[in-house]
């Protein structure tokens, strides 16, 4: 691991969420992880300058600053990414299988913040369903989402 992804803060995070990240996660980060990355669907690109999260002591802090709000599970679904141009984020979703999480897409755009899903609703449950629409699946796992995305030339990055 380098400095940015040090094994005491990935410690402290997967104990802080109560999940292990995978392994592939956590090699592709440590190869790639200061890159930026365009988000390619068969010959579309479907979003550009996705950049990883730096696996830190900020970590968590980040998460609830920018993205707990809009989170249906804030402790299980754990944001990982985002998209400098779209600001969406991409999430790594434990809900189902805590060994192999889905990963997946919440549009900058679209997201309600909980407050907001709380006041619409009647119930706890209206509420929770509104929050559930802001994050979409995009991948089973971690490698079908590595296997989208490309670097982005150098040149492209600003």
């Amino acid at each position: 691991m380098n400095d940015q992804n040090d094994r005491a803060s990935v410690t402290r995070i997967q104990s802080h969420y109560g999940v292990v990240f995978p392994q592939e996660y956590l090699e592709f980060i440590q190869l790639h992880g200061a890159a930026s990355f365009d988000l390619i669907q068969g010959t579309e690109t479907e979003d550009w300058e996705i950049r990883f999260h730096v696996l830190d002591d900020r970590f968590i802090a980040n998460n609830v600053a920018l993205v707990d709000e809009v989170n249906p599970d804030p402790q299980r679904i754990i944001p990982i990414a985002w998209s400098v141009s779209s600001g969406n984020n991409y999430l790594l979703d434990y809900r189902e299988n805590e060994e192999v999480p889905s990963v997946l897409v919440m549009e900058h755009e679209l997201a309600m913040v909980r407050e907001d899903a709380e006041s619409e609703a009647e119930t706890r449950e209206e509420a929770q369903q509104l929050m559930e629409e802001n994050v979409k699946p995009l991948v089973a796992n971690f490698r079908s989402f590595a296997s989208l995305l490309q670097v982005r030339p150098p040149q492209a990055q600003e």
